[in-house]
């Protein structure tokens, strides 16, 4: 397969990395690289394909950088090597239906044999009929599915690792915004796309944080735990949010709904947190309710409020 679907697009713009995993024993990663949860940095926000590689394991990282697409190298069989591309709008969808469970095929085009790309609402909700976004050809599977390259390229990559299953971040971090001036961002983990580390990848909330604006980040990790100004975060309602906001169809419809019976915030969670809607249930009191106020098709999640809570704090303190 030469190229991922969507690649055909805007290819000439992208800024390309070609990897070749051999050339990196020491371990190599690919993730699709979403905005952070809350970024107040002055360093910019990477959205794209980010590649850690490493020449020996355990040392210092050789690649650490974003890019729009990355060329891998992967072998076709035993004499043959062909590069596949793949693309920050694949990776992001296909990391929105891998966090929501779904059932994920590569599917071509019949018409035009191109792959296919399911994203947005789309990565979101399984599905029998697909438009090619090449050929505009409608085909329709026997199941429903939802499709994307990756799949395919997965495949054919195990033979690089077997995969392996993340493991709990153990540290624990409580800082303050104030000892951080160039500014913080906030991730939640997301699994790698490729992973031929020996090392366990590390799951949970991912933080940078600068004291200067061009240097280094003196926070770069994965916490069990993160408290920042007296606020914990709440990784589940974190990693929710971080899926929200990597979908566009969901723009400016996830919010923090408090119920009019107990005051208490609802949170939409699972396949209810993607889907907007009117009508809400109180999962403390069980009060049923309509959404308030002039936006009726909403989301809620707590997350919101918390990074009100973030921003008053870093305000208060002169940050």
């Amino acid at each position: 397969m030469p190229r991922c679907e969507g690649a055909y697009r805007t290819i000439a713009d992208f800024r390309r990395f070609k990897l070749d995993p051999n050339e990196f024993p020491g371990g190599v990663a690919l993730w699709g690289a979403v905005e952070p949860v809350y970024n107040t940095a002055e360093e910019p926000a990477d959205r794209g394909i980010h590649v850690h590689a490493r020449k020996r394991a355990g040392m210092k990282k050789e690649i650490d950088q974003t890019y729009d697409a990355v060329a891998l190298t992967v072998k076709a069989d035993l004499f043959t090597e062909k590069p596949v591309l793949i693309t920050a709008e694949t990776a992001v969808a296909y990391y929105i239906s891998r966090f929501l469970g779904r059932s994920i095929k590569g599917l071509f085009c019949p018409n035009c044999h191109t792959p296919h790309l399911d994203s947005d609402w789309f990565a979101v909700k399984p599905h029998r009929t697909h438009l090619c976004h090449k050929c505009n050809t409608l085909f329709r599977e026997e199941k429903k599915h939802i499709s994307n390259p990756l799949e395919i390229i997965r495949n054919e990559l195990r033979g690089f690792a077997a995969p392996v299953e993340p493991k709990r971040a153990k540290a624990i971090l409580d800082i303050s915004q104030a000892d951080y001036p160039a500014g913080m961002q906030i991730w939640a983990s997301n699994p790698a796309l490729l992973w031929t580390s020996t090392r366990r990848e590390e799951e949970g909330i991912h933080v940078h944080a600068w004291r200067k604006s061009g240097a280094m980040p003196i926070v770069d990790g994965t916490f069990a735990k993160v408290t920042i100004d007296g606020i914990e975060l709440d990784e589940r309602q974190l990693r929710v949010f971080m899926a929200q906001n990597a979908l566009v169809y969901l723009r400016n419809k996830v919010v923090c709904i408090r119920c009019p019976n107990c005051q208490s915030p609802l949170f939409d969670d699972g396949e209810q947190a993607f889907r907007p809607k009117s009508k809400h249930v109180c999962q403390e009191c069980g009060a049923n309710f309509d959404t308030p106020g002039r936006r009726r098709l909403v989301v809620s999640n707590p997350f919101v409020q918390t990074i009100k809570e973030l921003k008053r704090a870093r305000h208060a303190k002169g940050g």
